[in-house]
């Protein structure tokens, strides 16, 4: 992660969460485990389905992070959360082999994680039993892509199989859109059922320059949430 993203995450935080004043304590700390599909549309994994022995489908995997809440009115609240998202999918070359016929393998690696800054509805009143809630908000998507293994050369007529990596990393900002429900087991804790559905797309650099990475994707978690 360089100096600009840490920038980046630590404007969306620090920003959003000047606008409560020093002594003031969150409302709620919750703590969550689910799982992530990627959208992938883009040309990056379009062409990884082409080339190798994997489909849109296999990145979908676990995504869990930690949220910290402040009440800004009776059914209004604020979320801050960091999330985090990975997936190692081993691979081969759909169509090639190596001269005796054995297979020729990769690894495919993608890490996405989101900060995000969620205002949210809670129709019902936090204290219920049962709370539903639905919110909108901004998330820094910092993400890293990574390709290593053996490959073929196919700048070279020969076809040479050679060890290598390659990796590009960066981070945009999208929307996310939120929703959920809450059920009360005391005056303390809750059981959560959380979904989230983000957006972003960036150019990349390093290795894969120029394809577009999109790094958008849908998540749903479980989770305990404690009230203060």
């Amino acid at each position: 992660m360089n100096k600009n993203q840490v920038v980046l995450g630590a404007l969306l935080w620090g920003g959003l969460a000047g606008i409560f004043p020093q002594e003031a304590r969150a409302s709620g700390v919750e703590a969550r485990i689910g799982g992530m599909v990627p959208r992938a549309k883009s040309i990056l994994f379009d062409d990884s389905v082409i080339l190798y022995q994997v489909e849109k489908k296999d990145f979908a995997g676990v995504f869990g992070g930690i949220e910290f809440t402040k009440s800004l009115a009776p059914n209004i609240e604020l979320g801050l959360s960091i999330d985090g998202y990975g997936k190692e999918i081993p691979t081969t070359y759909r169509d090639f082999t190596r001269p005796s016929g054995r297979e020729i393998d990769q690894t495919l690696r993608l890490v996405i994680v989101p900060t995000s800054a969620i205002i949210r509805v809670v129709p019902s009143g936090r204290y219920r039993t049962l709370a539903p809630y639905a919110g909108v908000g901004v998330a820094a998507m910092f993400w890293q892509y990574e390709e290593f293994g053996d490959f073929i050369d196919f700048d070279r007529n020969d076809l040479p199989v050679v060890s290598d990596s390659f990796k590009s990393n960066g981070a945009t900002t999208g929307f996310v859109l939120n929703a959920g429900l809450r059920y009360r087991i005391n005056e303390d804790v809750q059981v959560t059922a959380d979904f989230r559905n983000f957006s972003g797309k960036q150019k990349m650099g390093g290795d894969f320059a120029p394809n577009e990475i999109d790094v958008s994707g849908a998540a749903f978690t479980l989770g305990f949430r404690l009230t203060f």
